[in-house]
């Protein structure tokens, strides 16, 4: 039986991993994307010991625990800095500003 029959080509045929199995360590590139930062910045973060990386032969990979850890220290000191959230519905919140200011 030819591989015609079934429509599909060689790669649809194979397994495909699970996505929901995270990875324990990721490349700068990915690393990159996840913080929302440039390359240059992640290479500065991993000199200055902010993230966890090794080297597994040529390829570089960062810990996604050092990852999450970096996320919690910026959240932590966002909250030190006396960052506020951000109110949930802002015409509401300037009406009773208004009201406050009225009387």
């Amino acid at each position: 039986m030819s591989q015609l029959s079934t429509g599909l080509g060689r790669r649809e045929k194979q397994p495909r991993s699970s996505p929901s199995v995270a990875p324990l360590a990721v490349p700068p590139q990915e690393a990159a994307r996840l913080l929302s930062l440039g390359m240059w910045r992640i290479y500065q973060l991993m000199r200055a010991g902010e993230l966890d990386s090794y080297q597994e032969g040529r390829a570089r990979r960062i810990t996604m625990a050092s990852i999450h850890a970096r996320m919690a220290r910026q959240l932590a000191a966002a909250r030190n800095d006396g960052w506020r959230q951000i109110a949930p519905n802002p015409a509401q919140h300037r009406k009773v500003r208004e009201e406050s200011e009225a009387q």
